[in-house]
């Protein structure tokens, strides 16, 4: 018989090996063994209550353009309230995967999802491919790990598979080229409530706001790996809705103030027609201006990013919500009434890689960062740490038991600040991510 040792020795062995072969599988996925032109894009109902979820497929289309990476198609972290696995049909391999978060998930955190049942629009994109290919969705649970929602079988050369039209006469805007888009961050900037004769006022928005994003750190630094197209898609009517003042605007993407009924939460449940316009440029992430001088916006992560045009804090909202959307960041803020009922769950660690629950302190997730003499948790009110990245109680809308990496950050007040070096860093990964040297 085999001694406890030996034992744990084998199993240890069998381990390395079992790790090994998955990252050799990964790091040798090409993707033209996998993938042809274009995007598959799946456009969902995602529906439940507080208690419930289901997704539902409404259509499959074939697009002709992917602006997504072609060497990394299986990131090396697990962000997002959900995730959608790829394998190749034939041999199970795993060839894509993206984790994304929803409107439905935070709707279901509020008091409605307990009175009533709810469906919201979705689109899953990923590069088209060659042979048939499995497709599961899973969810986050409770305890933060993974469960199956969703599976669907996928044949390429399928008559069921739709195709959008081509661009021909769409108002595309070229702001910044800086190479081709599988090797660049594709920006795609979406305008609402603009109307015909408001066609320039939103180009103008658009290089507003565009200037005052790369004036950002990290963003003037990574300048060069950045490409921003806009698309004007003329509105009926001028502005957005403002439903608490009674205040209804007919635009291509119903943007609306009082999201959940949070006054400053503006953001649309019209998914699919967002994606209808995005299909004709290339995008890694959709971002939406909603013509309003109104103090407003909102973003969720791998979703879209929305803001207000015209107010004194546009060029915040637009650098704060982007980090929402594109890097996954959280909220480190805490005093602000908001209509989610436990958003994130106790004892349970929060994906977003800028907020924690301190579950483990010797295991914290931004650990490389802190100074050895920093204490952890770090007192606020101690004007050493004043500067200085450590676990400061007081994130994602919870003055207790969640912790955000810094004093201050532009995740967490308003205003001419900085990214701190966890939410920096974070931001800094996804670039790099999509952008491949």
């Amino acid at each position: 018989m085999l001694n406890h040792r030996r034992l744990l020795d084998w199993i240890c062995v069998a381990a390395i090996l079992i790790i090994a072969q998955r990252v050799h599988a990964t790091e040798t996925i090409r993707f033209e063994d996998y993938f042809a032109d274009g995007a598959l894009r799946i456009d969902l109902v995602h529906s439940g209550t507080a208690s419930s979820e289901e997704m539902s497929v409404r259509r499959i289309v074939r697009e002709e353009i992917w602006a997504g990476p072609k060497v990394n198609l299986i990131p090396h972290w697990d962000m997002g309230k959900y995730r959608l696995d790829v394998r190749d049909d034939s041999s199970g391999t795993l060839i894509f995967r993206s984790g994304f978060s929803s409107l439905f998930a935070e709707w279901r955190t509020t008091a409605e999802a307990n009175l009533v049942r709810r469906g919201f629009e979705e689109t899953l994109e990923l590069p088209f491919p060659r042979g048939r290919v499995e497709l599961d969705v899973s969810v986050r649970n409770k305890t933060g790990e993974f469960e199956r929602l969703l599976t669907v079988s996928i044949d390429p050369e399928s008559h069921v598979i739709g195709k959008t039209p081509n661009a021909g006469g769409v108002d595309i805007h070229e702001l910044v080229v800086n190479g081709p888009p599988e090797r660049m961050v594709d920006l795609l900037v979406l305008g609402d409530g603009y109307t015909v004769i408001e066609r320039e006022k939103f180009r103008r928005d658009c290089r507003h706001l565009m200037d005052r994003f790369f004036d950002a750190e990290p963003f003037a630094s990574y300048r060069d790996r950045f490409n921003v197209r806009a698309i004007h898609v003329a509105s009926p009517e001028s502005g957005v809705d403002e439903p608490r003042k009674r205040l209804y605007r007919d635009t291509p993407f119903d943007m609306q103030f009082n999201t959940f009924d949070s006054p400053r939460y503006c953001m649309t449940e019209s998914v699919w027609a967002i994606h209808d316009a995005a299909a004709h440029a290339p995008h890694d992430a959709i971002l939406l201006i909603g013509n309003s001088s109104r103090y407003g916006g909102g973003a969720i992560y791998n979703f879209y990013t929305a803001f207000a045009s015209d107010n004194e804090y546009d060029d915040y909202l637009c650098v704060h919500e982007f980090g929402h959307g594109f890097a996954g960041l959280g909220d480190e803020y805490y005093s602000s009434a908001v209509s989610y009922n436990e958003l994130y769950p106790r004892d349970v660690e929060p994906w977003e890689p800028n907020i924690t629950a301190l579950l483990d302190e010797g295991k914290l997730k931004w650990g490389s960062l802190v100074d050895a003499d920093t204490p952890i948790p770090t007192p606020e009110d101690d004007p050493r740490y004043a500067d200085k990245v450590g676990a400061f109680e007081g994130a994602g809308y919870s003055a207790k038991g969640l912790y955000r990496p810094a004093k201050d950050c532009k995740m967490f007040s308003k205003g001419n600040r900085r990214f701190c070096p966890v939410c920096e860093r974070a931001v800094v990964r996804m670039i790099e991510f999509y952008s491949p040297e």
